[in-house]
């Protein structure tokens, strides 16, 4: 039993404090502290907290009875300001009535550990005793469920760690498996993908029911997700279904990178106002992480873009009838981006562009090994062009290729994760809330220039890795120099620009408190030829001469650093301009810092391995016997050996469900005689 302070309460002088820190106010609903007010122990005085200014907290008779003896937790985590306004906003909205909460949030804002930790504060409420995710894939339903909870030869280890118990319990990556949460896990959850919602929707709805205002519901990148109200047919069926789940809530949390979807139709359940002016509505959200915030609170990265122009060469047949013969026109990609589909497909483009992505992850690799790059293709042959390139040019470079058309594709872009790897090459898998920081050089090679795609892609590669120094962290872009990703660039520098103004505010902030209709001639691409490069940071530009120099000077002192840093370090020298520089030393070689491992595998997954696991050994008994496949007698002999595990272990293969059922009748295969 733990020692109790002998002061029992707080005396008339404690309580005095403890009112002027509340100005009045109870520090849980913000009521007008009523005479009688609680001056509350944070960590009960029966389990060992001191009656004491730093352990009190100022409360009213209802918050005070709503609490009991729930002591305040010291939790590791420390949320940023926008995980901290996200759960504010829940709990304000749930006090209120309001029975969702929309977020708007960039890449690599921390969404993900948002509403795990604010579910599990919901669960320490007694608010919810579940938690239901919905994904827009299975890549991602499997990065939630090991992110927060997964085990290792034994121990635990992921995000929830940061969390004092009561906690969130697992969140298991769910299909069509029942049940979706067990009811001997109070706290447990589920995370499905809109596709497995849209499938098999009874599943889902008959689970909410049974848990009927008891869940925060979370749908993550509900741009997924169009309005199934709206008038312009933009509906989906995972947001109609999303809608019949929030019925059954007890509050709905909507996580987007965007306002609209990429239709540009409104998200469900989302809220929207008109502008003067504006064709589009704009969205009310509760809560907002922009890139500007990530730079300002140092957990999105600064960017150096590398831009390649292409000379374009565009034949014309005319109509001999009308005299108009066969025309040529030559023009830089720079200054017109339309043919800049037919471009990206000609090698002569593409594969600059991948040389420089290899480059750029082999300068980032002087500084930690971990590193390494992302390149998005626009289609799969694309996609596998650029993986064989890779493999033929670089053959030592470890390369991966994750494409829709494989089924390991979820399985790649795990082990990318976790393993050892350089490059991984896709086609729109791992732009979408893919979580993995070591990634610091991105590929850019589709033709997509939506800025929310844009920055979903980019933003792969702002996250920064806790395994280096936040301020020497930087990414490196690879893209076609046309217009559009010229715009995108000035985007991001305007991002940038918000987020040094709120650090510069914050820091006085803390000083003082402290076509016409004829017939159009036939036009083909003869051919794109990538020229040169050109690099821009979020505040630098670097012509494409002086980006040659720098970079024959990072050949010859085998510097890692980004061409725009280092032509910075060489103007304050005095010497940028200097025909032949002198040039800094080599950096000396990086203490490895990264410990590769295995990738962790989800409970399905584990389920899955222990399953082929008991078939292998039922086999073997057979073998063992003389009984094989094709042989008289094998499928009765195997149905009976399937028979005996199942009675032995009390679960058919259908039944084992969990990792400890499936073990189970692993065992008891292992046991047949």
């Amino acid at each position: 039993m733990a020692e109790q302070d002998p002061q029992r309460f707080f005396s008339a002088a404690q309580r005095r404090v403890l009112f002027e820190q509340a100005n009045g106010q109870c520090q849980d609903c913000g009521a007008a502290l009523a005479d009688g007010w609680h001056a509350d122990h944070r960590i009960p005085w029966i389990a060992g907290g001191p009656t004491s200014i730093e352990n009190g907290r100022a409360r009213c008779d209802a918050c005070n009875r709503a609490k009991g003896r729930q002591m305040e937790y010291t939790d590791e985590f420390k949320p940023r300001p926008f995980q901290a306004a996200v759960r504010n906003e829940v709990i304000e909205g749930i006090r209120a009535g309001r029975d969702e909460t929309v977020v708007l949030a960039s890449p690599g804002s921390g969404k993900t550990l948002a509403y795990q930790a604010l579910g599990t504060d919901l669960f320490r409420r007694n608010l919810i005793t579940s938690i239901a995710v919905f994904v827009p894939r299975i890549s991602l339903a499997q990065q939630c469920e090991l992110n927060w909870l997964h085990e290792i030869n034994g121990s635990i280890r992921g995000h929830c760690q940061l969390f004092q118990s009561p906690r969130l319990g697992k969140i298991r990556h769910r299909t069509n498996e029942v049940p979706l949460t067990l009811s001997s896990e109070p706290g447990s959850g589920f995370v499905a993908t809109y596709s497995a919602l849209a499938t098999n929707p009874e599943l889902f709805r008959n689970w909410a029911i049974k848990h009927q205002h008891q869940f925060l519901l979370v749908a993550d990148e509900a741009q997924f997700c169009g309005d199934s109200n709206d008038n312009e047919g933009g509906g989906t069926k995972a947001g109609q279904y999303i809608e019949q789940l929030h019925q059954y809530s007890r509050h709905t949390l909507l996580l987007t990178g965007t306002p609209y979807r990429a239709d540009n139709q409104p998200l469900v359940l989302a809220n929207y106002t008109d502008v003067p002016g504006q064709p589009l509505r704009q969205l009310i959200y509760h809560a907002e992480a922009s890139y500007a915030d990530g730079v300002a609170e140092g957990y999105l990265r600064t960017f150096e873009m590398q831009l390649t122009n292409a000379r374009i060469t565009q034949k014309t047949l005319g109509d001999s009838d009308d005299g108009r013969g066969e025309s040529t026109l030559t023009y830089n990609l720079s200054d017109d981006g339309s043919e800049l589909v037919a471009a990206l497909q000609h090698e002569k483009t593409w594969k600059p562009l991948v040389d420089r992505v290899v480059t750029a992850v082999k300068d980032k690799q002087k500084f930690n090994a971990g590193y390494r790059g992302l390149i998005s293709c626009m289609q799969q042959a694309e996609a596998r062009k650029v993986q064989k390139y890779l493999q033929d040019t670089y053959p030592g470079l470890r390369v991966g290729i994750a494409i829709s058309a494989d089924s390991d594709a979820a399985k790649i872009l795990k082990d990318f994760r976790f393993t050892s790897m350089d490059i991984l090459v896709t086609v729109r898998m791992a732009f979408i809330g893919y979580d993995c920081p070591q990634i610091t050089v991105v590929g850019i090679l589709t033709h997509y220039r939506d800025p929310g795609h844009l920055s979903q892609l980019v933003g792969r590669g702002l996250r920064t890795w806790d395994q280096m120094p936040a301020r020497e962290q930087s990414c490196v872009i690879v893209a076609p120099d046309d217009p559009k990703m010229q715009q995108f660039l000035e985007v991001m520098r305007e991002e940038r620009d918000q987020g040094l103004k709120i650090i510069r505010e914050r820091e006085v902030a803390e000083a003082s408190q402290g076509s016409d209709g004829s017939q159009t001639p036939l036009s083909y691409l003869e051919s794109a030829i990538a020229t040169d490069t050109r690099a821009a940071s979020n505040d630098s530009d670097l012509v494409a001469a002086d980006l040659q120099m720098i970079e024959d000077i990072k050949v010859k002192v085998d510097s890692g650093e980004d061409a725009t840093k280092l032509k910075k370090i060489l103007e304050l020298a005095g010497i940028m301009t200097k025909v032949s520089p002198p040039v800094p030393g080599p950096r000396e070689s990086p203490e490895e810092t990264t410990i590769y491992v295995q990738a962790p595998a989800t409970e399905k997954e584990q389920i899955e391995e222990i399953k082929a696991q008991t078939r292998a050994a039922i086999t073997k008994h057979l073998h063992a016997r003389g009984v094989v496949p094709g042989c008289d007698g094998y499928h009765d002999a195997m149905r009976r050996a399937t028979y005996r595990v199942n009675e032995a272990s009390g679960y058919k293969a259908d039944e084992a469900t969990t990792v400890q059922r499936a073990q189970k009748r692993l065992r008891a295969a292992l046991s047949l005689t």
